[in-house]
């Protein structure tokens, strides 16, 4: 994808919003943050898994040397810090609460197991003269920054702890300045060009996820009016039909269609209805914000919204806002019977899902009020419920019933 595209034709889009920035933020907003190191966790999970585990092995390697040639293995809170925090990294690592667990707890842990890895190494070669052990420092430098699946601060900040740690312990224990010092200028040039280099890559994994996430999108929105297009529409409608039935909360569904809109086209031209049609979808977009809400453009000059865990009063409500939004746009509209501005109709249903039955007669019976409003005179909103909704048995209405639905339906 070419990010050359003009970003501020997206309204709405954070991801857009980045993308103009440049280079990319070290730091996008909450929730986008969150998002981003989620799908990076995701994408290095293989990468995690394998540090993990090869972590587990080098330090069981380390134990049974220590039990081979000194017929005992030291006790102490260090040795014990290392073994347990590896430990929990790896099974992090392959559990299934892998994303929602892994971050939060390495945050703290893999700083805390590479510094007493490096207090537990230094104190190893202070005391029987072996440099060669010095040899895994730069892997507490490396690890966090490229193979643990840390962000690059947290990276950062886990890589500079360990290389303070060399330098404390090295204090601490009496390290011979001639080790010591190439040891210390070993480990601060190692950091320094791997904070730079993962910095860079850092900052292209950031401008790579919001192009991806932009394209992703794109393939999701209606190109005119920047809502969501008719699949995503199908799609939401099945999964939240679903989620309100598990969670037994209601579900409103909501279909508006633009009073007399050929007729608009017909007397200003189809460029002034593509600009008329795009600022009533922004206005309809605006009364429904929550984070499951969706509005979708239906087919023409049709959009359909769903409302989840809403109940009639907050469906009506919602509506109304919707109708007095567009209205309130004061789009001249000289070609209506029902007034010289834009307008719109609203048909609702409000039902309380089930597991046994389908979404597709609540959406006929937002169909059938959306006919009402359009029969009863337009810019109105009538509204079925889920009394309406039990009347269909099949997914389909008799005629006695379409008969009875619209002599008993209110109008708002």
């Amino acid at each position: 994808m070419s990010v050359r595209l003009n970003l501020e034709t997206l309204p709405d889009s954070i991801y857009a919003v980045e993308l103009q920035k440049d280079p990319p933020a070290a730091r996008f907003p909450e929730p986008l943050e969150a998002q981003f190191a989620r799908a990076t966790l995701r994408n290095s999970r293989t990468v995690v898994r394998f540090a993990c585990t090869l972590t587990v092995l080098l330090v069981a390697l380390r134990v049974a040397e220590l039990l081979v040639t000194r017929h005992a293995l030291p006790v102490s809170l260090v040795n014990a810090g290392v073994v347990l925090s590896s430990l929990v990294l790896v099974w992090l690592a392959w559990s299934r609460s892998f994303e929602r667990l892994f971050l939060p707890i390495a945050w703290t842990l893999v700083p805390l197991r590479n510094v007493l890895i490096a207090v537990q190494v230094v104190r190893a070669v202070a005391g029987t003269g072996a440099v060669a052990e010095l040899m895994v420092l730069p892997l507490l430098i490396i690890g966090p920054l490229y193979f643990i699946g840390l962000p690059f601060r947290a990276g950062l900040l886990s890589a500079a702890l360990a290389c303070a740690g060399e330098l404390f312990a090295a204090y601490l224990f009496h390290l011979p300045a001639s080790v010591a010092v190439p040891t210390a200028g070993i480990l601060l040039t190692t950091l320094a060009a791997c904070a730079v280099a993962a910095r860079s890559v850092e900052k292209h994994s950031r401008r790579a996820f919001l192009e991806s996430q932009l394209i992703g999108e794109l393939a999701q929105q209606d190109a005119l009016t920047w809502t969501k297009n008719r699949r995503m529409f199908d799609e939401s409608l099945a999964r939240l039909w679903r989620q309100a039935a598990s969670e037994t909360r209601p579900l409103s569904i909501l279909l508006i269609d633009i009073d007399y809109f050929k007729a608009f086209n017909d007397r200003y031209g189809h460029q002034a209805g593509d600009v008329a049609l795009r600022q009533a979808a922004q206005a309809i977009q605006c009364c429904a914000r929550r984070p499951l809400d969706v509005v979708a453009r239906y087919g023409g000059e049709e959009f359909g919204a769903i409302l989840f865990g809403t109940d009639r009063s907050g469906a009506q409500s919602t509506a109304e806002a919707m109708r007095r939004a567009v209205q309130d746009l004061a789009i001249e509209h000289d070609g209506s019977r029902c007034g010289s501005v834009l307008t719109i109709s609203v048909g609702v249903a409000v039902v309380e899902p089930t597991a046994w039955r389908n979404p597709y007669g609540a959406l006929q019976l937002a169909d059938e009020a959306l006919y009402q409003a359009k029969s009863k005179g337009r810019n109105r909103v009538v509204m079925m419920d889920d009394a309406a909704h039990r009347l269909l048995v099949t997914g389909e209405f008799s005629k006695d019933i379409i008969t009875q639905l619209r002599r008993d339906a209110p109008a708002s």
